[in-house]
């Protein structure tokens, strides 16, 4: 993720309770700590993806409605990508690559990056279909996430384990520790490798709580 994104996702963390302990009063102060310790929680999954488009060539960034908090920023980026389908089988998306071409080193994947604020805790579900690169070349999945310091707070990357039909799952969970950065942004990326149209990789859901 991007410095410049970084940046500007820490300004707009908590700004309201900023501004609102700077017009000072008892009564506000205490009931600004009372909201702060309430979470607050929302989770992408196939409800959510009416709100994308099921477009394989362009980026799309939207502010994901939650219903109960702000919008939450959120960029889908296909690359090399056949088809997608958001909120189909359960699932918030589901792609299939450009057919890999031998001899070629093209890099076919899509990431999804989500803007946090101070991100507490955070669960994943993400998948293969059908994964026909054979041994060695097993699909990938990459996530992190990102500090307002600008540094990496958590990395997880591996090949997917698969079952005797080239599927696979893998599911993540996080929670925030003492000593952590504040963690102010989230991104996954999940790569093909040598497929044919037949595979498809997927995000489950993602599943966010944040304090502020």
């Amino acid at each position: 993720m991007k410095k410049t994104l970084i940046a500007s996702l820490a300004v707009l963390g908590c700004a309201a309770v900023v501004a609102t302990l700077a017009l000072g009063g008892g009564p506000k102060l205490n009931a600004i700590f009372e909201a702060k310790a309430a979470d607050k929680n929302f989770t992408f999954d196939a409800a959510t993806g009416s709100q994308f488009e099921d477009n394989p060539e362009v980026a799309q960034e939207v502010n994901v409605e939650t219903g109960s908090s702000d919008p939450i920023w959120t960029k889908f980026a296909p690359k090399r990508i056949n088809s997608v389908a958001f909120g189909e089988g359960g699932r918030f998306v589901e792609t299939h690559p450009n057919a890999y071409v031998p001899g070629s080193y093209d890099d076919h994947y899509f990431s999804l990056d989500i803007g946090t604020n101070n991100l507490t805790h955070f669960a994943i579900d993400v998948g293969v279909v059908n994964d026909g690169g054979g041994e060695g070349y097993e699909n990938t999945y990459f996530i992190g996430l990102y500090g307002k310091k600008g540094g990496v707070v958590g990395f997880w990357y591996s090949a997917f384990e698969l079952d005797g039909n080239g599927n696979g799952t893998k599911h993540i969970e996080w929670d925030k520790g003492v000593d952590d950065d504040t963690v102010i942004g989230f991104s996954v990326s999940l790569h093909f490798d040598k497929d044919s149209t037949d595979t498809s990789m997927y995000v489950k859901s993602v599943s966010l709580a944040w304090a502020c």
